[in-house]
């Protein structure tokens, strides 16, 4: 019974370290998509949109590296 429960807990740890994985992806993705868009749409918010991606993508890394240590 116990080696079941480590082999679900290995499971389930490699399944929330892809999952942010796939958040930092995501995060990624929406860091070039801001840059991109504030190039053709010239805007006065464009500068806060492009800080706030920035925080959100390194808040994922804080996130992933979170869930590295303490998993």
């Amino acid at each position: 019974m116990t080696e079941i429960k480590r082999w679900l807990e290995l499971v389930e740890k490699i399944c929330v370290i892809i999952g942010t994985l796939v958040y930092l992806v995501f995060a990624v993705v929406i860091v070039r998509q801001v840059n991109s868009m504030s190039k053709i749409v010239h805007d006065k918010f464009n500068l806060i949109l492009i800080v706030f991606s920035y925080f959100h993508l390194a808040f994922a890394i804080l996130l992933l590296i979170l869930a590295i240590l303490l998993l």
